[in-house]
Order: structure tokens, then C-alpha cells, then sequence
């Protein structure tokens, strides 16, 4: 029949894809243009340099001081002395430089953490808004079909042959459809506000093409894992300096120097020598060494709990993984396939073998099927993405997803 021809032809539209016309645009692609010059990865780049600059610092022996002084009793006598004086650079130097590059290897693993980081949370987004705007076409498809049926309908019932109340109740579905839609097109449109904050790629005739899934690894390896690093330079920062505050004795300082005494008959001259250095009696650093051996045990306590949890969490986001990796992944049918159980179920209608129920249920089914492998997917991409933090660094190599 002829209507059997145009419903066939609402079907492939149900099944088309959007416009050739519109640009395509990859994951890979946003990452590259979102995470370059972030803000967030620009910040921790920054306290690396702070901790460079400290690094330097803490090699840099300290300066010798220069003093001079005269006294004047007027006519009778007069004083000049001149003096240099030195501290000894014996001063726990060694430790310090080793918790200054200890700080510096703490600061490049939270770059490369937070870089991390931010890649997820743009890796999110983009997943987000691929799946917003599929979800759109799905129900916009969806609603098109619904509504060539209930215009065919409508025109059969006025025709007295097709019940009216049939006639409404596909009308009643096209604006169910209708309002769900509207919110999925609102959704959609949010998320590519939010990709174009972080991208100029993303224009108004760009789609987002659909996110790779990385085929599972057979175990997850923490080595390099950056934050757990960080927590472990931190550890070994916090034991430099419990070295250096377990040393009671300071260096001396020495001095030099020449006295030149006279008065207006006579003068005298000669060197200066000179040690100064602090006798530890009273003050043995003692508040500073428990508090740095109470720092330092907490700095263990923390990077001991972080390796634990890690662990359990990388175990946990890989079963998560392979299980939702094999359901997204899993052979399906096409959507030429459900478009032919539809037109197969509206050519029964019509021959007075299925009644509008049927159509109906066949038509919401179809939809349904589609928005739970969408729904599965973004439970993949998720789980994908948790495993990505679990191990601290993307799952294929080169960073690509």
C-alpha cells in the first residue's frame, strides 16, 4: 500500500544518521585544543617553578658580613675597626638540598596528576555531550515516525476508517514525544555551551563523533601513578627536614679583621680574630624536631593509606571496566533491523492483525532499546574514565581514548 511506502520511508529517516554536511569532531581532537594552556595544569607549573626556585636556594651558601665602626673621644683618642665575618656553612645543607629536590619531584608529579585530572573532566564533558546530542536524534527520529502515523491515521479516521480514539491516542504520544524532545534538545544545547567554553573547535555545525573504547588491560600497574609519587616525595620532603631539625649544635661564625687605634701623638694597629658559636643548653630544637618527626610520620600515614586505597579502587574500576566494556561492545542488531520489526508490526495493523497497542509498544521498544545502549555506553565511557584515575594515566598509549 501507499501508506506502507511513506511509513517505510519515516523509518529511514528513524534511521538516518545527522547531515553529512556536518564536521565531525574527535575526542582526541578536544583534548588536544581544551588541555592546551589550561588555566589548572598552568597553576601547577607554576608551583613547580616555585619549587625549582627553592631547590636553588637551598644550595646557595650564605654571605659574609661587613662591619666597620670608629670611635671618637674627640682629641685625646680615636678607634677605626673593620670587620668580616662568616658563618661556616655546616648548617645541615645536605639535607636540605635533598627535601628541596624531593619538593621539586613532588611538584612534577602533581603537574602530571593534575593533568590528568583535567583530561577527565574534559573527557566527561565531551562524553556528555556526544550523548546528549545522540539521545536528541534518537527521540527526534522517534517523534517523526509517531507523527507520520498519527497524521495517516487522523486522515483515515476523518474518513470514518480508523477509530477517532485511535487517531488521539497516537496525538496524546506525538506530545509526550514532543516535551521530551524539547528537554533532550535543551540538554544537548547546554553541553555544547559547555565544550565550547574549553574549545574553539566546537562551533554550531560541529557533532561530537563518538568516544573510542580502549579495549581493557589485563592489569593495572601503579608504579608511575603520579599522585601516589607526590605523596611518596612528600614523605621523603618531610624526613630531609626531620634531619635537619635533629641537629642541636649550629655552625660558628668566625671573623676577622683590623683595629687601628691612635691618638695625636701615637697609633697602634693590628688584627682582629674572632669566633662566635651558639653553646646548646637551653634551646636543643627540641619543639622543632617533634614537630618535624610528627610531620614526617604523617606524611607516611598518608602515602601508606593513599597505596592501599589506590590498589582497591584500581581492582575495583578494572572489574567495573571489563564488564561494561563487554555489554557496550556486544554484537547487537542494526537499527535497519528494529526499523523492519516496526514496519513488519504497522503492515499487520493495517491488515487488521495487530491492533494500535502492538504498533505502539513496538514503536516505544524500538526507542527504548536504542536509549539503553546509549545509557550503556556512557556507563562504559565512565567506568573507562575511572580506571584512567585508578591508574593514573590513560588506558591506551600516547594518551589517546
Amino acid at each position: 500500500m501507499r501508506w506502507i511506502s511513506c511509513l517505510s520511508a519515516a523509518l529511514l529517516a528513524f534511521a538516518a544518521a545527522t547531515p553529512s554536511s556536518a564536521q565531525r569532531l574527535t575526542e582526541q581532537q578536544f583534548l588536544d585544543d581544551a588541555l592546551a594552556d589550561h588555566p589548572r595544569i598552568a597553576a601547577a607549573e607554576a608551583k613547580l617553578v616555585g619549587a625549582s626556585g627553592n631547590r636553588r636556594q637551598a644550595g646557595v651558601v650564605s654571605n659574609p658580613e661587613l662591619d666597620w665602626e670608629r670611635e671618637d673621644l674627640g682629641s685625646v683618642l680615636r678607634q677605626d675597626t673593620w670587620k668580616l665575618s662568616w658563618r661556616l656553612p655546616f648548617d645541615g645543607r645536605k639535607h636540605r638540598i635533598a627535601g628541596a629536590d624531593a619538593a621539586i619531584a613532588a611538584s612534577e608529579a602533581i603537574v602530571e596528576s593534575t593533568r590528568l585530572d583535567v583530561r577527565l573532566e574534559r573527557r566527561e564533558l565531551f562524553a556528555a555531550w556526544y550523548l546528549a546530542e545522540e539521545r536528541e536524534q534518537v527521540l527526534k527520529n522517534q517523534l517523526d515516525t509517531t507523527r507520520r502515523f498519527a497524521d495517516w491515521l487522523r486522515v483515515r479516521a476523518d474518513q470514518g476508517e480508523a477509530a477517532g480514539v485511535e487517531a488521539q491516542r497516537l496525538e496524546l504520544e506525538v506530545e509526550v514525544l514532543s516535551r521530551q524532545l524539547a528537554e533532550a534538545i535543551a540538554e544537548a544545547r547546554a553541553r555544547r555551551a559547555a565544550a565550547a567554553t574549553w574549545s574553539d573547535l566546537v562551533t554550531d555545525v560541529s557533532h561530537p563523533a563518538r568516544p573510542v573504547l580502549a579495549p581493557p588491560p589485563a592489569s593495572v600497574d601503579l608504579s608511575d601513578r603520579a599522585d601516589l609519587l607526590a605523596l611518596d616525595r612528600r614523605a621523603a620532603e618531610a624526613e630531609a627536614r626531620q634531619r635537619v631539625n635533629n641537629r642541636a649544635l649550629e655552625p660558628p661564625e668566625i671573623t676577622v679583621g683590623w683595629v687601628d687605634l691612635r691618638d695625636d701623638t701615637r697609633s697602634f694597629d693590628g688584627p682582629v680574630f674572632g669566633v662566635t658559636w651558639p653553646v646548646p643548653i637551653f634551646d636543643r630544637n627540641q619543639g622543632n624536631r617533634d614537630a618535624a618527626t610528627a610531620e614526617l610520620d604523617r606524611a607516611r600515614a598518608e602515602f601508606e593509606v593513599a597505596r592501599r586505597s589506590a590498589r582497591q579502587h584500581a581492582d575495583s574500576a578494572l572489574g567495573s571496566y571489563l564488564e561494561l566494556y563487554a555489554a557496550a561492545t556486544r554484537a547487537r542488531p542494526t537499527r535497519t533491523v528494529e526499523s523492519e520489526v516496526v514496519e513488519s508490526l504497522l503492515a499487520a495493523f493495517t491488515a487488521g492483525e495487530a491492533d494500535l497497542t502492538d504498533v505502539l509498544d513496538s514503536l516505544r521498544t524500538t526507542v527504548d532499546v536504542q536509549l539503553a545502549r546509549l545509557d550503556s555506553i556512557a556507563a562504559a565511557l565512565a567506568a573507562g574514565r575511572e580506571l584512567e584515575a585508578a591508574q593514573g594515566r590513560p588506558i591506551l598509549p600516547g594518551g589517546s581514548s
